[in-house]
């Protein structure tokens, strides 16, 4: 039984590393692609809203989600990040790097 265990643990394991080295597919737009799908964006941020728990930005005409105290706006970014379906596609940001301000 504690064999059986350790066989089960060593490939949950495997299948989470796999996903941690998994690349993101670089997109313009995230129509008909799949909620859950890791993917990159690169863009200009257009519109931002400040909520009290994060902040809502558009990017290529793409709904971003992320909780960052920074504002992007008029800022070349790129996003990494999962596709969700909240009332709308939209991508819930892990991580964002600023390319060029543009201020």
């Amino acid at each position: 039984m504690r064999k059986l265990a350790i066989i089960i643990s060593i490939i949950g394991l495997s299948l989470l590393l796999s996903q941690l080295f998994t690349k993101p597919l670089e997109v313009s737009s995230i129509e008909n692609i799949k909620v859950g799908t890791l993917v990159k964006i690169k863009g200009n941020v257009s519109e931002e809203k400040d909520f009290s728990f994060a902040k809502t930005f558009k990017v290529n005409n793409t709904s971003i989600i992320c909780d960052c105290k920074s504002s992007y706006v008029n800022k070349e970014v790129e996003i990494i990040g999962i596709i969700e379906d909240y009332y709308e596609l939209r991508v819930n940001v892990l991580k964002i790097k600023v390319i060029q301000d543009n201020n």
